[in-house]
């Protein structure tokens, strides 16, 4: 069995060679040794923070949520991969994550979990814990339809619960995409006004220094920096007084 310092390496090796896929590499405790950098985003939380952290203090259940059973599932199901040294596909669970922008406050997610046991030499040293984030209702709709098709039913309040939680991470997306829309278009609006309004300058100076366009942009940018102004503000001035302010 190789020592503590050799795991870790060799544990950083590996989600960085998988840097792609959201997987933790965890000791035989549940001490979280590795995070790929998808686990780390799709998580949120910052490079390297989860490192050394037992698994279920970085990621308890929902204190506020009197149906979470994430920690108990993964709990059972790492226990499983581990004791049997096969990998073990968890179903669809429901396990929310903290909300670092919320003290005490946590956000929904689903996730399709895989469990692999990590062997040296053909010693139990750890165990890989991948997931897949399902954020949207028709692949959850997929994945219980398939399980159902295998036999394997869902408990009604079960799969309410976990469509509750997919529901929200879809309002949410939702919510952010008007929020950027609104914004580009702000922007853009602003954008074009700004463009109309050093238009409206520039013609400005044209007719008053007798100048082509060029002219007149180079008028406004040196009158830009001889007053430490922005060129829209001094623009936006001509347009409205319709007289070139004098040179600094």
């Amino acid at each position: 069995m190789r020592n503590q310092g050799q795991f870790d390496a060799i544990a950083r090796e590996m989600v960085q060679a998988v840097s792609g896929v959201c997987c933790l590499l965890l000791d035989k405790d549940l001490r979280i040794r590795a995070a790929s950098r998808a686990y780390e985003q799709v998580t949120l939380r910052e490079h390297n923070e989860l490192s050394g952290q037992y698994l279920f203090d970085a990621f308890p259940d929902n204190p506020q949520d009197p149906q979470s059973d994430g920690t108990s599932k993964l709990a059972s199901s790492l226990e499983i991969a581990m004791s049997v040294g096969h990998t073990h596909k968890m179903r669809l669970q429901r396990y929310d994550i903290p909300d670092p922008a919320a003290p005490d406050g946590f956000l929904p997610k689903v996730w399709s979990p895989t469990n692999s046991p990590l062997l040296d030499h053909g010693e139990l040293v750890g165990v890989v814990h991948c997931v897949k984030e399902v954020s949207e209702s028709q692949q959850l709709l997929a994945e219980v339809t398939r399980d159902v098709a295998h036999g394997d039913s869902w408990d009604p309040a079960e799969l309410l619960h976990t469509f509750e939680a997919v529901s929200k991470v879809e309002i949410s997306g939702h919510l952010q995409r008007q929020q950027s829309l609104a914004l580009e278009n702000k922007q853009l609006m602003r954008a074009i006004e700004t463009r109309d309004v050093i238009g409206q300058a520039k013609g400005v100076l044209m007719e008053r220094f007798n100048i082509d366009a060029d002219g007149a942009f180079e008028m406004l940018t040196r009158l830009s920096q001889e007053t430490n102004t922005r060129v829209e503000q001094i623009a936006r001035k001509l347009a409205l007084t319709n007289r070139p302010p004098r040179s600094a």
